[in-house]
């Protein structure tokens, strides 16, 4: 085959030809020798004479905003025999956008990637829609080898000579697309070729991308499928089953485990969702357009809150706590690396002495006092009860009347009415003596045992709430803050040596890690089921392993077996190499690790002697207002005692 090294451009003017950069199945793309900035994509074989115009007329459509987002043609390239083989266009930076927002690739390809990256990128891939859109084009050919980031965030839309061009006098249609990104009214379609595209098209494959840069790299409608049957993605959007809906459930879905859920957006931003893939969505016009995303992302971002454990996550403000955190915890997987800080940043005003000094520097609130024995405390029985008891024995003496009376005259006066007299008489008196002695002695001694029971509860809110214990907690946490900081040289010492004896383990993970699904070739896994996979997590060779491939809606044992001899394959590839260094990547994380702790253990040592003081004030307040309780408890329990005690003693 004859290597072509020459083409000829509009002005007629020879364009030199250097190395083939990269090959696709309808043209190779060369970088120029003339121009570092450009380079030429060459088509395979003779094009059409439309696909000829359809360059040429692009190439007079370009203008300023079109080439900030997209690799429009700049100029066209002819063989010698005038024909067009292909065309100028600006030399592509960045990486594909799979590549961020997939969670373990993300993680090597753009390591420094927060939630802020990921919000920002989303909002630049708006722009570019937008671009394209005011300029009266449609993309058409929405997939994830069309988009590239850079370390800024910025975006760049590939292969434009395939979006579907307007002018006054001719509509260049889009002939390919892969239906799991196109919208439901474009699904089972046998051909684009006679489709014409409207934006409302590319607004559902807009909110998709931006699904995915959102939510980790999961598709909107990979899910669980309640119902009987497989449900593949391309069937799912058909069905409008967007699995992380509100109303999912009414669908029979919901999301995969291990996901974070639209509650961790705010309102704003998942309602475009909701309106992006709603029934409703298919009437023109309906589904959110670019600009409603740019709006609502720019305004998400500036509301982004920092978490107070990991460094590098950030979330918006209407979590309670931090959702990265948890969603780690849960599936063990790093979804942000902690940015590690510059050489300038990393002279830090923190002082270890200084701070030590200050945390010692509180005073301590000392221990509780001893609680009073009321047994001890001196009082007097009360003056009311001696009156009142004492009138009770007066009437106790003359309650012996009416009867000794009534027996008198029984005896001279024998007559039935005198013992009739008698018995009044006799009950009378002992209505009158119940209403004084005993009486008092059953409401005293009611209250003696109403005392006790409160001087038992404030006795133990008192050994509770009186105690130094939490300044003392605290005080240890701090100590073990301190000891911590002081062994963190070691502790990345330990880390590094701990790499070194497991090289073999790391290389072969590195080695699987770098076996991505998505450029597999495994027969009957196309790119809906890698794209359920992936929405589950399993993105490379490394995340393969029985069990977790057969809880994949519509994986069974055949595509696990399929799956599993791909791994293995690989795996009987990996050659250790014990000469090999420890990868960057692997210390880059232990450096990380180290950085997160010791901000940590700084911001804890650094609050420490404002939190001990909080404490012991506290502690100090919650004991004056309880001692006035302790001292009324233990003079009301002693003078009910001494009162049912004086009842007693007479």
């Amino acid at each position: 085959m004859k290597v072509l090294t020459s083409v000829i451009n509009s002005t007629g003017n020879v364009v030199y030809l250097d190395s083939e950069l990269g090959r696709g199945g309808e043209g190779s793309v060369y970088s120029v020798k003339s121009n570092n900035s450009v380079v030429a994509k060459i088509y395979h074989q003779s094009i059409t004479s439309d696909k000829q115009e359809k360059i040429k007329t692009m190439v007079n459509l370009r203008k300023d905003s079109l080439s900030s987002f997209t690799t429009w043609p700049t100029d066209i390239l002819f063989n010698a025999s005038g024909n067009v083989i292909g065309f100028l266009m600006p030399k592509l930076t960045g990486k594909e956008i799979h590549k961020l927002y997939g969670p373990k690739t993300r993680l090597q390809e753009f390591p420094d990637a927060t939630y802020s990256f990921l919000v920002r990128t989303a909002a630049n891939l708006a722009r570019a829609f937008a671009s394209v859109h005011e300029s009266g084009h449609v993309i058409g050919d929405i997939n994830h080898g069309n988009f590239y980031v850079t370390d800024k965030a910025t975006v760049k839309l590939l292969d434009c000579d395939s979006f579907q061009i307007g002018t006054a006098n001719k509509l260049f249609k889009c002939e390919v697309g892969i239906p799991m990104y196109q919208p439901p009214e474009l699904q089972n379609i046998s051909s684009f070729r006679d489709i014409t595209r409207t934006p409302n098209h590319d607004n559902f494959g807009l909110a998709l991308f931006i699904f995915l840069l959102l939510f980790m790299g999961r598709h909107p409608f990979a899910g669980r499928y309640l119902g009987s049957g497989d449900m593949p993605i391309e069937k799912a959007i058909k069905e409008y089953r967007f699995a992380y809906s509100n109303s999912a459930s009414l669908m029979m879905m919901q999301p995969p485990p291990g996901t974070v859920h639209m509650e961790a957006i705010p309102f704003e931003v998942s309602d475009l969702f909701e309106r992006a893939f709603s029934k409703e969505s298919g009437r023109e016009n309906s589904r959110p357009k670019p600009e409603d995303w740019i709006k609502k992302l720019d305004l998400l971002e500036k509301k982004l809150r920092k978490c107070n454990h990991k460094e590098g996550h950030l979330f918006s403000d209407v979590n309670k706590g931090c959702p990265w955190c948890d969603l780690e915890q849960k599936t063990g997987v790093v979804l942000f690396h902690a940015a590690i800080a510059t050489a300038t940043q990393l002279i830090s005003a923190f002082n270890l002495q200084r701070v030590w000094q200050q945390i010692t520097g509180v005073t301590e609130p000392g221990a509780a006092k001893r609680l009073p024995n009321p047994i001890t405390v001196s009082v007097d029985p009360d003056p009311q009860l001696v009156e009142k008891y004492q009138k009770s024995k007066v009437r106790k003496k003359l309650s012996a009347i009416p009867p000794v009376i009534g027996f008198a005259m029984f005896l001279l006066i024998p007559e039935a009415w005198f013992v009739i007299a008698l018995v009044v008489a006799i009950v009378t008196s002992a209505i009158y003596r119940s209403d004084g002695y005993s009486q008092l002695n059953q409401i005293w001694e009611i209250k003696r045992r109403e005392a006790q029971q409160r001087w038992e509860q404030v006795s133990q809110r008192w050994l509770r709430e009186a105690s130094d214990e939490l300044f003392t907690q605290k005080r240890f946490q701090l100590e073990k803050c301190k000891q911590d900081y002081e062994g963190l040289e070691q502790l990345k010492a330990e880390k590094l040596k701990r790499l070194k004896s497991e090289r073999h383990r790391m290389q072969l993970q590195s080695y699987l890690q770098r076996h991505r699904i998505e450029s597999a070739t495994i027969e009957g896994i196309g790119s809906s089921r890698k794209a359920t996979l992936e929405s589950f997590g399993i993105e490379t060779a490394l995340d393969i392993n029985s069990n977790t491939i057969l809880k994949v809606p519509g994986f069974g044992p055949t595509y696990t077996r399929k799956l599993m001899d791909w791994k293995n394959k690989i795996e009987k590839s990996f050659v250790f190499n014990p000469n090999q260094e420890i990868p960057q990547s692997e210390i880059a994380k232990v450096d990380r690790e180290i950085f997160s702790l010791k901000k940590k253990l700084e911001q804890e040592l650094y609050s420490g002697s404002s939190e001990l003081m909080k404490i012991s004030n506290q502690i100090k307040v919650r004991r004056n207002a309880l001692w006035f309780e302790v001292e009324k408890n233990a003079k009301e329990l002693a003078q009910a005692a001494c009162n049912v005690q004086y009842l007693k003693g007479e």
